[in-house]
Parts: C-alpha cells; structure tokens; sequence
C-alpha cells in the first residue's frame, strides 16, 4: 500500500473541522477507552462506600503493508478494580493484564499466532486524602504519573494516536493535586526503581515481563490546565528525570479541535538517547448521539545519538460509538504512513469491542 501524501491527509483534517450542524450541544471527545474513576458517595455520613468498576476489550490491528503484511496483531485485554471512600479518605486497587501471542519457538509479540500466554499485574495500588477545598495527597505502591493521566489528552482518536514519551507507570510515588475549577494542577514525584519481573508479586508465565515497565530513574512530572473561555483549555506539562533527559508540552483543547506540542531532551525514539521533537492535531465531530468522527495527525523528529535521525508522520481516521448507557462501546482506528515518514512502520487497521462495569 502506497505512502499517503501530506497534502492529502491535510485534506482529511479539513473535512473532519467541526461542522456546527452535526455537532450536538454537549460533546464528550471520544478519546481511547479511558473510563475515568467514578465518583462514590456513602449512603449515609460517617459509612464507608465501595465500588467495584472496570473493562475489557476484544480485537486488535490488522497490518496492511510491510513484512507484517495483512497479518492480526491481538490486543485483547482486562482490567477492573475496587475504590473506596471514607469521608475525605479515598483508595484504589486495580489491575490490568492482557494475551500474549506467541510462535512455536516460544518467540513473544508475534503477530498472526495465537495465545500464547498472559500478562499483567497491579497498576493502581494507593490511598489518599481529599482536602474540602479538593486537592488530593495521594501516596501510592502503583500509580501513574501526573502526565500520565493526560496521555491522551489532545488526542480524540481511538487507538492509534502518538505516545508523548514521559514517563508514564509509578511504584513508590506521592501526587498532589487539585482537579477542580477553570485552574487545575497535579504534580508526581517518585525515587529511582529497580521493580521489574523477577521481583513481582504476581507471575502469569514465561511470557510475563509486565514489571519490567517500574524500571526507571529518579523523576518529577506534572502539568497545569487552565479554561481560558468555556470548552477552551490550555495545558503546560514538564518532566525533569535523573539522567534521561527532560519533556516540555504545551497544548490547547476545544470540544471539537485539539492540538499539542512537545519536547524531550533524552528519549530519542525511545531505543535510542536522543532528543525528540513533535506535534499532533486532532479533529472530532458527534454525528449522532454516542457516535464519533475522528481524525488525526502526528509528527516527530527524533535526532539520535548514536544512529541516523528519523522522523514519525502518520495520519489516523477513526470512529467510536457507544450504546446501552456507555456499558458497551465499538471502536474503529486506522493509521496511515506519510510519504515523509521513514521509520519504515506499516499502516494498520484496529478494530476493539469493550465493556465496561461499575460505570454508574
């Protein structure tokens, strides 16, 4: 399949600017399959409330071109836990895990094989205290990192959008922040961690090397947001680490128009020390009530170390709908390459079914 032009795909993003007589009155961007953690409220002051709430998900991405050729890579996965809440006190344990496809030589990650394993473990393991004024102090086991929390944000695609390389999954690790009103803010520190697979309290097989992602340096992330007019909002988010180089963002975010850009001093294209430079742009439109138009597009330079500089440019088209309350949602991405992309990667098709619990 041939490359798409950048001239082409600016096409596709002009055709997806929100058209105010599709769009319904209030618009909740389409963005991954995120389910935010519900608010609970005991029956009575002074009572303890519990909820249990998570997904699940069946599909994956079909590749179109490449060595990997019409070829299904899985991306079938589970995840759920138990929230609590105690007056201002609030806790949350939660895992997550997913299949593993495997060849007959016990090679991991292979597409067009079956399952050969599973992985996963906890990522959400702490407590905290919500202050009458609402910010939050939370210490954590396992948590994500405040821009972690904002992986997606200014991005309304399903599946495919850019991964901004800061640092994303926490062990040890204490957050404060404040998301209420037009200013919000939320800032992480954790220590070094030598956390990986040897070390893990839960083990699924051979093919488990979940842990080995609560490997990293020393570090510090956070981000402001603020509601410049309604439906408008402005980001700034920055990493600092200890040793692997430091991420700056900066984005804005409408209900229908979304843009980001980013810098990061050490992450190269993330086999490679380096630094990297991009930018994303996102456009979505409701057509119908629970039913979204997305598109997208990405680019970033990354200029290596120790090997020649690339650079990552692809358009996506996708679409979401959700029914039966938000319970059940069926989403559809598409990626394709632009003729000034040369990481060699091939254009693929994703295609997930979820379901959800615990929502309401």
């Amino acid at each position: 399949m041939k490359k798409i032009s950048f001239h082409k795909m600016f096409m596709i993003l002009l055709f997806a600017s929100p058209i105010s007589s599709w769009a319904q009155e209030s618009v909740v961007p389409a963005e991954h399959n995120v389910l935010p953690s519900p608010e609970i409220t005991p029956k009575n002051a002074g009572e303890t409330a519990y909820r249990f709430y998570g997904e699940m998900g069946g599909g994956g991405s079909i590749y179109l071109n490449g060595k990997d050729q019409h070829k299904y890579s899985d991306g079938t996965y589970i995840e759920g836990g138990l929230e609590i809440k105690h007056g201002n006190w609030f806790g949350l344990i939660y895992g997550e895990g997913w299949t593993v496809q495997a060849d007959h030589h016990g090679n991991a990650w292979v597409p067009d094989h079956s399952w050969g394993g599973f992985e996963g473990g906890l990522n959400r393991f702490y407590g905290g205290y919500r202050t009458d004024n609402g910010t939050e102090m939370i210490l954590s086991m396992r948590n994500d990192s405040s821009l972690d929390d904002l992986q997606w944000w200014g991005d309304f695609t399903p599946e495919y959008g850019y991964v901004i390389p800061n640092t994303r999954d926490l062990t040890q690790a204490a957050k404060i922040q404040n998301l209420t009103g037009k200013f919000r803010y939320s800032v992480t520190a954790a220590p070094e961690s030598r956390v990986n697979e040897s070390t893990a309290l839960l083990h699924f097989g051979k093919y488990d090397r979940y842990s080995d992602k609560y490997t990293y340096r020393a570090m510090v992330n956070g981000y402001t947001q603020y509601d410049l007019t309604e439906g408008l909002t402005l980001l700034n988010g920055l990493e600092l680490t200890d040793g692997t180089g430091q991420l700056f963002l900066a984005g804005l975010q409408g209900k229908n128009l979304a843009g980001r850009v980013w810098h990061h001093t050490g992450k190269g294209d993330g086999n490679h020390p380096g630094s990297e430079s991009g930018a994303m742009v996102s456009a979505m439109i409701e057509a119908v009530s629970g039913l979204y138009f997305s598109t997208a597009y990405s680019y970033a330079e990354h200029h290596l170390d120790n090997a020649a500089d690339t650079t990552t440019s692809y358009a996506q088209a996708g679409i979401w709908y959700e029914y039966y309350g938000g319970r059940f949602a069926t989403a559809l991405d598409s990626k394709f390459y632009m003729s000034n992309d040369n990481t060699g990667a091939s254009n693929s098709l994703f295609l997930m079914q979820y379901f959800y619990w615990g929502k309401s």
